[in-house]
């Protein structure tokens, strides 16, 4: 998994993250299995931009790695085990507001990442108009 991309917004405080689609057949019916995925571990559509609505993921930890990086830990099923994707250079206030916090918003879109790295409201705000936003409260660990 490497062109996955991730950004920070503050005020409010959510980290968003972009995954490649990953392409998958399943009785004549092609869907994402990433975004199936998340969906098993609590992720919910996101149909307003100003309102999130959060709910707790289950099967996700974000973990503090250093002083500007986190580990998102997503539990795949029994046999595969989990995936550990590193999220590296995020901005050391969001991250010390989320360790403090003990959870983290994080959102999984298509196309809320500026070619810049950066995100903003009106780029998610667009995303989830096109139904492309996921999103779901994670754990936050570390000091």
């Amino acid at each position: 998994m490497d062109d996955y991309r991730w950004a920070t917004h503050a005020d409010p405080d959510f980290l968003v993250l972009q995954l490649p689609p990953v392409p998958v057949v399943h009785e004549s019916v092609a869907h994402d299995a990433m975004k199936a995925l998340f969906a098993q571990r609590g992720f919910r559509p996101v149909d307003e931009a100003d309102r999130l609505d959060l709910r707790a993921a289950n099967g996700c930890a974000l973990t503090r790695t250093g002083l500007t990086d986190l580990e998102l830990l997503v539990a795949i099923g029994e046999q595969v085990g989990a995936s550990r994707i590193p999220l590296t250079d995020l901005d050391p206030a969001w991250l010390d507001r989320a360790v403090a916090l003990g959870h983290a918003a994080v959102l999984v879109a298509d196309a809320s990442i500026a070619d810049d790295g950066s995100t903003s409201r009106e780029l998610l705000r667009r995303d989830v108009e096109a139904g492309g936003v996921r999103a779901a409260l994670v754990p936050v660990a570390g000091t």
